[in-house]
């Protein structure tokens, strides 16, 4: 496999392997500037095929479109179903290094990030959704989304049904929905804790998790400049982000680290916590009073009804995945009214980013997304 060079932006990884490459950015209803990631044509394959349905990879929490191309154009599924012929499209949420735009608001101020995953569901997504078939002049596209990019997928089509119709298949790989069974300790904390820890920090003026940084890459080169050598500097990686990563591609990390966080808004992270902890899926907690304004006099938020989630789904998860368990996977795949297929991927030790980064990912789980957008 070639080593990436992680010093340039997704477009630009992308023509280094010889892909046709094109930025979109687009505006959501609440003046957002979101920016897409298009891969059009493929050395292998040439031209995409204008009669194939094109595909819109959502990344997850603090990740952006590099994440689905870390591992070069061998193993990621972008890449991959551009050499099958299909028009394929990366997303980027509100807040990540690509999209920290807006009409009239600064990314400097409070405002700016007042948002959570029920947003970027609400008005994100279905102005991707509908750039795509607007640029490719299809009714429909298939989805593939990780983590949080399958929590926007039930947030809109839960909340704007008449979206439905416009997925022909939605992958959901480890989806995050209901997050009771979340088992790493350090996550649990800040969970139990979400609402003093945000008080805490937007006291000090800091509401969003920055992109990756220069400084924080030399700080992690001079810690660990033989990343695989250094226990510690995996244990500390392991803590944030689940167990061990035993199918974890040499390249992963350092690539990861490189790409990771691409920044997100802090009350995105708390909105997160407070699944964790109310077990509900639904939109974001502001306390009994406020609740009553915002939600047409009920104390608590409702619960984004899943039985309007009608667009066929299948989902993909893993064994010790620690951040979204197998059984709240289960419970979501229970509430789904149109469920194709509840996949567990065979290796009992497959985790939460090895959906990304694995180096059997492939074998794994991308040539059965491929063979299910084929035939679809």
């Amino acid at each position: 496999m070639a080593v990436l060079c992680c010093d340039r932006t997704t477009p630009e990884i992308i023509l280094k392997y010889g892909y046709n490459s094109e930025i979109h950015n687009i505006e959501t209803q609440d003046g957002y500037i979101i920016e897409l990631h298009r891969v059009r044509s493929s050395p292998v394959y040439g031209p995409a095929n204008p009669y194939k349905l094109p595909v819109l990879l959502m990344h997850g929490l603090m990740g952006s479109s590099a994440d689905w191309i870390l591992m070069g154009p061998e193993e990621s599924l972008p890449y991959l179903l551009s050499d099958q012929g299909h028009d394929v499209w990366l997303g980027n949420a509100r807040g990540n290094r690509y999209s920290r735009n807006h009409t009239h608001l600064s990314p400097d101020g409070r405002e700016f990030w007042d948002f959570t995953f029920h947003e970027i569901g609400l008005y994100d997504l279905p102005v991707m959704v509908d750039h795509v078939l607007a640029e490719t002049g299809q009714p429909q596209l298939h989805y593939v989304g990780h983590s949080q990019g399958t929590t926007m997928f039930f947030v809109l089509n839960a909340l704007r049904p008449e979206y439905n119709r416009k997925f022909r298949l939605m992958h959901a790989l480890a989806p995050a929905v209901f997050l009771t069974h979340l088992q790493n300790p350090f996550l649990r904390f800040l969970a139990q804790h979400e609402t003093a820890a945000l008080q805490f920090v937007n006291f000090f003026g800091i509401f969003e998790v920055k992109p990756y940084q220069e400084d924080i890459n030399r700080l992690a080169k001079a810690l660990c400049p033989d990343f695989y050598s250094r226990a510690l500097c995996l244990d500390a990686m392991h803590t944030m982000t689940g167990n061990k990563y035993h199918h974890m591609s040499q390249l992963g990390f350092p690539m990861l680290l490189r790409h990771l966080p691409a920044g997100c808004s802090l009350k995105q992270v708390a909105h997160f916590g407070q699944a964790v902890t109310s077990g509900h899926f639904r939109p974001y907690d502001y306390g009994t009073e406020e609740n009553r304004r915002r939600y047409t006099g009920s104390a608590a938020p409702p619960d984004y009804d899943l039985t309007k989630v009608t667009a066929p789904v299948v989902i993909f998860y893993g064994l010790a995945d620690q951040l979204t368990h197998p059984t709240d996977v289960r419970q979501l795949a229970g509430r789904l009214p149109n469920l194709v297929a509840l996949n567990q991927l065979p290796n009992a030790t497959f985790n939460h980013m090895d959906f990304l980064l694995a180096g059997d990912a492939k074998d794994a789980l991308y040539d059965s997304i491929i063979g299910n957008v084929e035939q679809a």
